[in-house]
């Protein structure tokens, strides 16, 4: 290619495609309209036909035409007239489009069109075209037919069969390589749930929405601010699928969970938007393990220490006697989950990552010990 009629990067594209809805606005030195013989595209049947006919006297009345019996091929008397006047309706929309294509062009305006041919060799478009819409202002006798050939003038070309020796044998291709299939882990979810009962879990939901929303706020809501949304949270539980009878213990449950996490320090400080980095239901995907993994983490920034924390969040409760012993089960029971969001989140930048878990019922914070990193400072 000439270096001179070589297309530079920063030109303009010379030719752009677009349909006619998308060239509605804007204006070409030279428009060209191809195929205006193809039909347009009706759509799908509908299953019920409703249109809203203007009165002359101003207002308008609603035609509703019912379904048509099954095995009917055509509706009622009304249903056919609704589809009448949509037709008609078609039609003009047809012809806005037409003044939309033929308006773009500043110099020259090519429209082109092959129209089926009659049994005496005279040109007619089909119904419903936009050649059709044009046709009524065409004179058809002087129409320009350059290339325009007869069906029965075609010239196919032979098609010439060449033999194959008797010994031909077909070449023998390469077995398919081996490709190596990437070590996804099974399934691709968080911690087995089953051991919760439904309705905590969604009170889990509810309770991780909600500590979200405050973590992008300059402050924190008070005791008083959350209790008055604790007919929303009942909304959001129902919307969940908690049964009406669970409502009432499920929504003072959300809200208490919420208080405290907004009343404990430790709690205030994971929720604080003076942290670097900060973000709430951290999406991250890797390699974990050997195996390919996807995590969600409720909470992730950068302290002032310089480390790097990633908390879940727990609204587990415990009313027996020994609460420690509950606290490092749950540890214990969340200890890959936590391994899995420290070694992802390692990607995120240099800094030292430490992993935990919140819960905001007990008030308790469990870190995950690891051998790399320095743990929490106050």
């Amino acid at each position: 290619m000439d270096k001179d009629v070589q297309p530079k990067e920063t030109e303009r594209p010379r030719v752009q495609i677009m349909t006619i809805h998308h060239a509605k606005g804007l204006q070409f030195h030279h428009v060209f309209v191809p195929c205006l013989e193809r039909d347009m595209n009706p759509g799908p049947e509908p299953l019920m036909r409703w249109l809203d006919l203007p009165k002359g006297g101003g207002g308008s009345d609603l035609l509703v035409a019912p379904v048509p019996r099954t095995g009917a091929r055509q509706g009622g008397i009304l249903g056919r007239y609704i589809k009448q006047l949509m037709k008609v309706r078609a039609a003009h929309e047809q012809l806005r489009l037409l003044y939309v294509a033929t308006t773009r062009a500043r110099h020259t305006l090519h429209l082109s069109a092959a129209p089926p041919r009659r049994a005496d060799g005279t040109a007619a478009p089909r119904s419903g075209t936009l050649l059709a819409r044009l046709w009524p202002a065409l004179d058809a006798e002087e129409l320009p037919t350059a290339g325009l050939v007869a069906e029965e003038d075609l010239q196919y070309p032979t098609l010439r069969l060449q033999r194959l020796r008797t010994a031909w044998q077909p070449a023998i291709l390469p077995g398919a390589p081996a490709w190596p299939h990437l070590p996804i882990k099974k399934p691709l979810e968080s911690v087995e749930f089953s051991w919760v009962g439904e309705t905590a879990r969604h009170v889990g939901t509810v309770v991780h929405a909600a500590l979200q929303d405050y973590a992008q706020r300059a402050k924190l809501p008070n005791r008083a601010e959350i209790g008055a949304q604790q007919d929303h949270y009942r909304r959001e539980l129902f919307r969940h699928g908690v049964p009406q009878h669970e409502l009432p213990g499920a929504a003072t449950r959300v809200v208490e969970a919420l208080t405290r996490a907004c009343e404990d320090e430790r709690g205030r400080w994971i929720l604080s938007s003076a942290h670097r980095q900060p973000a709430s239901e951290l999406a991250l995907t890797g390699i974990s393990s050997g195996r390919l993994q996807n995590v969600i983490i409720d909470r992730s920034f950068i302290d002032k220490h310089g480390i790097r924390w990633v908390i879940d969040y727990k609204t587990s409760t415990h009313e027996g006697a020994d609460p420690e012993a509950f606290l490092e089960q749950q540890l214990e029971r969340y200890r890959a989950q936590l391994t899995s969001n420290s070694q992802l989140a390692r990607a995120l930048g240099p800094e030292p990552v430490r992993a935990a878990l919140y819960l905001p019922l007990l008030g308790a914070f469990r870190e995950l010990p690891l051998s790399e990193g320095v743990g929490y400072r106050e």
